[in-house]
């Protein structure tokens, strides 16, 4: 999209000039909606301390019971995480942070000041749980108007515009507040031209009724992202059936290379490694263009303040593995900058919408 632009929290600039993008990770959040009790009694204690280096293990692997891990909550340490991501050549952060898990555009303002970074905030509703108490009350014109007010005039009587709609949250089996949201996050796409990006619940079918509803609602599914797919499925006819709708698929987890995935401990989280594996095979279907990369860090045990990897994880680590791998430079590219520049750029000649 070479007269695209893009809208990051500073204003809008080119597409082109987004460089190396990490298509999905927060920067600030309010996750305590996530928090559950240790599943062991024995562990309650763990739940309400600082993170450390004795307990810091424990945190990795059950890291939504850990109070003081689900709050993405200081600007300093965000400052000093996301200096890093720029040093290894990083430029663009999509950051889906939307209502109900604590979007504040003032603080991000700063620190992309601060570090250099594009940031590119969502609008919309996340998961059910997250919802106002008035969301069954509210008219799917009305959800959808406060989107595009977002997107064109500015966030809560800010002129700070969101880059996204999204990430729109569903789970599995449906809420139906969930499929309102989306109904009227699909609507706003329409008026807006704004990039959607979902997040499927935990079952191979929610994305499969979120394409769906997208498409009888009138979206366009080659401005929808569906997130999380390397915790979601990866069958790989399911895959290819998927990305021929046009949506993008999102892997958007690496760095967790936990295989205990204490959301649904039905199945085993994959690693870097199979995340690799299966971005080759796109390339070997020719489906590279609809592949999208990050690491979701939503929690303080993904910093490196606390002992993770990082934003520039995907940079320093996982970039040279894939190299190592065959793919070439160019096709490195594809992933982490033209992709990202074609899904959240806008094509519109307009810059104010």
């Amino acid at each position: 999209m070479k007269d695209g632009w893009a809208q990051t929290v500073l204003g809008a600039v080119d597409a082109a000039d987004l460089g190396i993008t990490l298509a999905h990770d927060h920067v600030l959040m309010d996750g305590s909606f996530m928090y559950v009790d240790p599943p062991d009694s024995v562990d309650q204690h763990l739940a309400d301390e600082q993170i450390t280096l004795d307990n810091r293990g424990w945190v990795a692997y059950h890291w939504t019971s850990s109070h003081h891990n689900v709050h993405l909550d200081s600007e300093d340490v965000a400052i000093a995480e996301l200096r890093r991501f720029v040093a290894a050549g990083g430029r663009t952060v999509v950051d889906p942070t939307n209502k109900g898990l604590g979007r504040d555009t003032e603080p991000l303002v700063r620190i992309a000041k601060e570090t250099g970074a594009h940031i590119i905030v969502g609008s919309g509703y996340y998961l059910g749980g997250t919802h106002p108490r008035d969301m069954s009350d509210r008219a799917v014109d009305s959800i959808a108007e406060e989107i595009v007010t977002d997107i064109q005039i500015g966030i809560s009587d800010t002129n700070v515009r969101a880059g996204l709609i999204g990430e729109i949250g569903c789970t599995y089996p449906w809420l139906p507040n969930e499929k309102k949201s989306l109904r009227a996050a699909v609507a706003a796409q329409a008026e807006t031209g704004a990039p959607l990006m979902v997040h499927p619940g935990r079952d191979p079918m929610s994305p499969v009724e979120i394409v769906e509803i997208v498409d009888q609602e009138g979206g366009d599914l080659n401005r929808t992202i569906i997130c999380h797919i390397d915790r979601t499925c990866t069958d790989r006819t399911w895959l290819r059936d998927m990305a021929a709708t046009g949506c993008y698929l999102e892997y958007d987890l690496f760095g967790n290379e936990s295989s205990w995935y204490p959301p649904n401990p039905g199945i085993d989280m994959p690693s870097d490694a199979e995340r690799m594996e299966v971005v080759l095979w796109h390339f070997e279907q020719g489906l590279e263009d609809k592949v999208l990369l990050s690491h979701d860090i939503a929690t303080k045990h993904r910093l490196h303040a606390y002992g993770g990897l990082g934003y520039d994880h995907l940079l320093t680590n996982v970039v040279p593995r894939l190299l190592q791998r065959g793919l070439s430079e160019a096709e490195v590219n594809t992933l982490i900058i033209d992709n990202p520049a074609q899904i959240f750029g806008f094509a519109s000649a307009d810059r104010s919408l």
